[in-house]
């Protein structure tokens, strides 16, 4: 398969951006990616340090890919921290992607109770059922819908996404509205409570949109696989509330929470580190255990 351009990729890995969890839209075949954000279809390849690509244009790509982001300084800056040092040697180059909102926040609604093969197959059928058709070459996909067009229950509903088609349908009519125009220029606490204004938003969807849409690298979600590896590592074992793990992330990483939470979360669901008798070192001076969290929903 040949690529019409290329360019200089260092720091980053587009296997492990990719296939991280923090995004659905693509499929990968023989090293290939072909992938599917906004109105763009386009393919991209590695090979070492250089990016091939093909049906984009350069600023597209790197703007998705995050590639004029000083990784490096990052990477170094988390390095400070022993504990991440197997994440990151695992799943060296990891970048947190730059999604369309919109498309981020229907994405992540569908994650609620659910699990990422799941979550691929309903936003694939919604872009299916209310997409518009796009071409590469010979392939043919859709693009996901633009809230105007989720303005379906019932249909939702047919596509299997049972209580979540109710909140697909409110999120849409509100994002119609102009809301997510104005998150990106709202101070983080600020942002996600106007995300959480949507049905079915809640502070683990708000901070997956802050983060892979709006580039907020401080926002920490916590899902299962976050709230056990945290637990595990750093509480000794107990149980905590959400909201403790999300301090203790912020005061321990800081600007670059965001970016741990997704070494982490990468690491923990592929590493077997949680499903064999190896327990990842522990640190002290857990807070006391409070009322359990709430339910998993990535």
């Amino acid at each position: 398969m040949t690529m019409s351009s290329a360019l200089h990729a260092p720091n980053f890995s587009l296997k492990n951006s990719l296939e991280s969890g923090q995004f659905f839209r693509f499929t990968e075949k023989d090293g290939a990616y072909t992938i599917l954000r906004g109105r763009r279809f386009f393919r991209v390849r590695q090979a070492g340090e250089m990016l091939e690509y093909d049906g984009a244009d350069l600023w597209f790509v790197k703007e998705f890919l995050a590639l004029d982001q000083d990784y490096a300084a990052i990477e170094k800056s988390l390095r400070r921290d022993r504990k991440l040092w197997e994440a990151l040697d695992a799943y060296p180059g990891l970048r947190i992607l730059r999604q369309d909102p919109w498309e981020c926040t229907a994405a992540f609604i569908t994650s609620i109770a659910s699990n990422i093969p799941r979550i691929t197959g309903n936003v694939n059928d919604m872009a299916v059922r209310y997409g518009n058709l796009i071409r590469l070459g010979e392939e043919s996909a859709h693009t996901f819908p633009r809230p105007e067009r989720l303005d379906d229950e019932e249909g939702l509903r047919q596509l299997r996404l049972g209580f979540r088609a109710s909140y697909l349908v409110q999120a849409a009519r509100l994002a119609y509205s102009g809301l997510l125009e104005d998150i990106g220029h709202l101070p983080y606490d600020d942002a996600k409570d106007a995300l959480m204004v949507i049905p079915g938003v809640a502070e683990k969807v708000a901070d997956c949109v802050l983060l892979f849409a709006y580039g907020r690298l401080n926002a920490f979600p916590v899902d299962t696989w976050i709230r056990k590896v945290m637990i595990r590592m750093f509480f000794k074992g107990r149980k905590v509330p959400d909201r403790a793990i999300r301090a203790f992330a912020s005061e321990r990483w800081g600007e670059l929470a965001g970016v741990a939470q997704q070494y982490l979360y990468h690491w923990s669901r592929r590493s077997g580190a949680f499903t064999s008798a190896r327990r990842p070192a522990e640190e002290p001076a857990a807070p006391a255990p409070e009322r359990s969290p709430e339910p998993a929903r990535r």
